[in-house]
């Protein structure tokens, strides 16, 4: 039960940032201010199994298909434990920002992984350290968001508000470098693809008109 929820909290999020990026969301009008405190509040909960959610998107489980209907309910002990904590620094304006390019960052490992899977140009050790550098990308996500899980509930911690504020700023920084690197990441593995790609359809065009001459 909890992989199913997993993969619908993974894939609903994902889906909407289809439509809308999360930069866009994150900046509604104030007559959404509620509707965006309670988006936040679902976004905080995710954060608590987005760890696994990232066994899934390694393991390919990225479309919703998978999905099976039925009742389940949202664990409520991460709510329960944001209520000792000061609710600026639960609602803390990078703690969204940190969710939203970790959600990002799976949508580029998904992106990527895809496009280098169907663009055939890759050989074993060159597919090995692909996989290997977006592993490593989503291990080091996976130590950040452990970090903001601490920082932002009533955990064994013992820290400030100006402390977990600090540190929210160090993790926000950490995953921000994250963020960019998954994209520089994945537009030099495409632009490659793409150059690979040309090679290979300029030798076959040329072949082919090399044997139309010797004809």
């Amino acid at each position: 039960m909890k992989k199913l929820l997993i993969l619908f909290l993974l894939t609903t999020i994902v889906t909407t940032t289809q439509a809308q990026t999360f930069s866009e969301w994150f900046r509604q009008k104030k007559t959404q201010k509620k509707y965006l405190i309670q988006q936040i509040a679902a976004l905080q909960v995710y954060i608590g199994y987005a760890q696994k959610g990232y066994s899934i998107a390694k393991e390919g489980l990225n479309t919703i298909g998978d999905f099976k209907r039925g009742e389940f309910n949202l664990h409520t002990g991460y709510f329960n434990s944001l209520k000792s904590v000061n609710p600026k620094i639960k609602q803390y304006a990078k703690v969204t920002d940190i969710m939203a390019m970790q959600v990002t960052i799976i949508q580029g490992y998904s992106r990527t992984r895809r496009q280098v899977q169907q663009s055939g140009v890759f050989n074993g050790e060159e597919l090995d350290y692909i996989w290997r550098v977006l592993g490593r990308l989503l291990d080091d996500c996976e130590n950040t968001l452990d970090e903001l899980i601490a920082v932002t509930t009533d955990s064994n911690l013992e820290m400030k508000d100006d402390e977990r504020l600090k540190q929210i700023d160090i993790l926000y920084k950490d995953m921000m470098d994250n963020y960019t690197f998954s994209q520089s990441f994945h537009n030099e593995t495409i632009v490659l693809a793409a150059s690979r790609i040309k090679e290979n359809n300029d030798a076959q065009t040329s072949r082919a008109l090399y044997n139309i001459k010797q004809d």
